[in-house]
C-alpha cells in the first residue's frame, strides 16, 4: 500500500502535459490576489492618515469663585505643560449628553501637592464664560488634551 502512494504523489511519474496543469497558477488569481492586497494596503493608510488620536490626561477639578477652575493633575505630567493645553470640562449635574466645555490652562504651580498616596500638582482654568452656568464649589471632570495628532503622525513624527 505504502509503495502505491509513493507513485501516486510522485510528480515525475505523471506526462509533461499533467505536470505543466499541475504547476501553472491561474493568471486571474495572481492578478485579483495582487489587486486585494493592494486596495487594502492603501485603505489602511487612508485610515492612518486621517483618523485623529487624540491622547489626553484625566483630573478632577472643582470650580473656585465666579471663573476660576482648579485642577489636580497626576504630577508624572508636569512636563506636557511647558506648552500651552486645551481642556475638555464635563461639569457635575449635566447630561452625559451635553458637550464638553473647551478652555485653555491658564497657569499651574509646579508645587508638590501629595494626597491619598498620589502625587499631583494644581493646575487653573479660566471659565468666564460659562460664568451663568456654573457655581463655586461645583466638581469637574477635566480632559486635558495632549496631542490631537492623526496615527499616521503618531507613527511617523514620534
Amino acid at each position: 500500500m505504502d509503495m502505491e502512494n509513493k507513485e501516486f504523489d510522485n510528480i515525475e511519474l505523471r506526462s509533461d502535459k499533467v505536470r505543466n496543469i499541475i504547476g501553472m497558477v491561474p493568471p486571474w488569481l495572481v492578478r485579483t490576489g495582487t489587486a486585494v492586497i493592494s486596495l487594502v494596503v492603501v485603505a489602511l493608510a487612508f485610515v492612518a492618515y486621517s483618523v485623529h488620536y487624540p491622547i489626553t490626561v484625566e483630573a478632577q477639578g472643582e470650580i473656585k469663585g465666579k471663573d476660576s477652575l482648579e485642577f489636580l493633575v497626576p504630577y508624572k505630567y508636569i512636563y506636557l505643560f511647558k506648552e500651552p493645553r486645551n481642556l475638555l470640562v464635563c461639569y457635575e449635574g449635566r447630561s452625559d449628553e451635553d458637550l464638553p466645555s473647551v478652555y485653555s490652562v491658564a497657569s499651574y504651580d509646579a508645587k508638590l501637592l501629595s494626597i491619598g498616596g498620589t502625587n499631583y500638582f494644581l493646575a487653573k482654568a479660566y471659565v468666564g464664560s460659562d460664568s451663568t452656568r456654573i457655581q463655586p464649589g461645583q466638581k469637574a471632570e477635566v480632559r486635558i488634551v495632549v496631542s490631537d495628532r492623526t496615527l499616521w503622525e503618531q507613527v511617523v513624527w514620534k
